[in-house]
């Protein structure tokens, strides 16, 4: 009876370290202690079930692997993966350490390996000790396995369902392994070579799985490397493209939507720099300040707009570009186009307004034309346009008076 309890606390300690294994693995916040305790329970009248009928080893731990399949497969929130490489991690842990326990016993006590099989009834039958030991032996490795290190490294293979399978596959094998090892106890021979066969044969599982995880978890980390790598690119080409975005947004007149002053500025220093040939006419939309202050700003800024419009159909579609300088100042850019016609374009903004209807005041503007040629400093080409742009409204001025 004693030794009937003390397996029962060395099955109680295996399973519930199993299930804090498991809970860790599933990185669950609370244990569920009534569902540990009742798959305990269920387990272990299983197991006396098993030896009561005096089931064969073999078919004993196959019906329990099935048995805690669906107890992990509940207790991890029905992640089927998880479940499997729990069952097998357990199974391969558990019935190795009783292999181990059961063969070093045949050897020190000198008994074949039939008198640690599952036959109970059997005044022989010694399996009382060795599976009391096998089970906690079982316990302490799991909780060796807790180890954050351990755990941690569990849960990247378990990311990445290829190289998890590869490693399930492999767990699969050994599981068969140590099945087909039980029909050595199906033996009556008092045969040390079986014994260290057996002894043999769960030491080469524990240290198969052991290079397996270690394999697995190296690929793995080459996986990881690749999506990281992937994700870092993908973030870098996003933040390029809000870049992008942001300096596009900058560099734009909210009202008209042309480029502004900073655009022009950029501009105008590349095209110099690179020695393109270019034509710029300096533009301000003349009594601007009068419309505002008679019919308000929101009139001016229809003016503002309209302005911006005629003088965009003034452009060649060919690559001049059209920038608002100020409130009432814009620049043209008319690539390799020659002064002269540069003005003719100029002029045609003031006949298209005459054509214009709904405006109760007159709009024109005045314009200044430089021609780049050896000029090296855009800033000088600026001043020479903005001053015949002046010189152009003091004579309308002029005529006026």
């Amino acid at each position: 009876m004693l030794l009937l309890l003390l397996t029962a606390a060395a099955y109680f300690y295996f399973h519930w370290q199993y299930l804090a294994l498991v809970k860790k693995l599933k990185n669950q916040p609370h244990r569920r202690v009534w569902l540990m305790l009742l798959s305990f329970l269920i387990n272990y009248l299983f197991f006396i079930f098993c030896s009561v009928l005096e089931f064969p080893l073999v078919l004993n731990w196959f019906l329990f692997a099935f048995l805690l399949f669906g107890e992990t497969l509940l207790f991890g929130c029905g992640d089927q993966r998880c479940a499997l490489f729990g069952t097998l991690l357990c199974i391969l842990y558990g019935l190795s350490a009783t292999i181990f326990c059961r063969s070093i016993a045949a050897i020190v006590m000198n008994q074949p390996l039939q008198n640690f099989d599952n036959h109970t009834t059997s005044a022989a039958n010694m399996k009382g000790i060795p599976v009391l030991l096998g089970f906690l032996l079982a316990g302490i490795i799991l909780k060796f396995m807790e180890r954050e290190s351990i755990v941690e490294r569990i849960r990247l293979i378990l990311r990445y369902p290829k190289q998890q399978s590869f490693l399930l596959e492999m767990m699969g094998g050994l599981f068969f392994y140590l099945f087909i090892n039980l029909l050595l106890y199906s033996t009556p021979l008092n045969d040390l070579l079986l014994k260290v066969w057996s002894l043999k044969s769960c030491l080469f599982c524990i240290i198969s799985f052991y290079i397996a995880v270690r394999y697995t978890k190296r690929v793995c980390e080459l996986s990881d490397y690749r999506e990281k790598n992937r994700w870092m690119e993908q973030e870098l080409e996003k933040r390029k493209l809000e870049e992008d975005q942001l300096r596009q947004q900058a560099s734009l007149d909210v009202l008209t939507g042309l480029q502004n002053r900073q655009a022009a500025e950029e501009a105008l220093a590349f095209m110099v720099q690179q020695q393109i040939s270019f034509t710029l006419c300096f533009i301000d939309l003349d009594g601007l300040k009068n419309v505002n202050d008679r019919y308000g700003h929101e009139e001016g800024d229809r003016y503002i707009m309209t302005a911006a419009e005629q003088i965009h159909r003034a452009c060649r579609s060919s690559g001049d570009r059209v920038f608002r300088y100020g409130g009432d100042e814009f620049l043209i850019l008319f690539i390799e186009l020659a002064a002269n016609a540069a003005e003719k374009r100029a002029e045609t903004i003031n006949e298209n307004f005459r054509f214009l209807e709904g405006f109760s005041y007159p709009l024109s503007v005045s314009y200044g034309v430089t021609q780049n040629t050896t000029e090296s400093d855009w800033r000088k080409l600026i001043t020479e346009a903005d001053h015949a742009m002046y010189e152009q409204k003091r004579q309308k001025q002029m005529a006026r008076e």
